[in-house]
C-alpha cells in the first residue's frame, strides 16, 4: 500500500489543529471579526473530512468485494462464465467507484 492514502488524514488533522488556533484567536476582542470567517471554516473542513471519510468507505467495500469477485473467478477458473454475469457483478462495482470519485472530485 503507498503512503498517499495517509495524507488525507495527516492533512486534515494539520488542518483542524490550525483551526483550533484561529479559533482560540478569534475569542479575543480585537479579532472579532474574524469569528464568522472562521465558522464558516470549520464548517467548510467539516464538510471535507465527511466526504473524504465517506469516500474512502464506499471504495475499501468496493475493494473488499472486488476482492470476493477475483477469489470467486480463481474458484471458477476452470468452468466458463458468461461475459454478462460478469459483467454483471463489475458494473455496481464501477458506479461505487464512479459515485465515490465523482464526491472527492466535487470537493477540489
Amino acid at each position: 500500500m503507498s503512503a498517499l492514502p495517509l495524507l488525507a488524514p495527516l492533512a486534515l488533522a494539520a488542518i483542524q489543529r490550525e483551526l483550533i488556533l484561529l479559533q482560540q484567536l478569534a475569542t479575543q476582542p480585537e479579532h472579532a471579526a474574524l469569528r464568522e470567517p472562521v465558522a464558516q471554516l470549520a464548517g467548510l473542513c467539516e464538510s471535507v473530512e465527511d466526504v473524504v471519510s465517506g469516500g474512502i468507505c464506499r471504495l475499501s467495500g468496493t475493494s473488499e468485494t472486488l476482492q470476493g469477485l477475483l477469489d470467486l473467478l480463481r474458484h471458477a477458473e476452470d468452468r466458463p462464465l458468461p461475459a454478462n454475469r460478469v459483467a454483471g457483478l463489475l458494473a455496481p462495482l464501477q458506479q461505487q467507484v464512479v459515485h465515490a470519485c465523482s464526491e472527492i472530485g466535487q470537493i477540489l
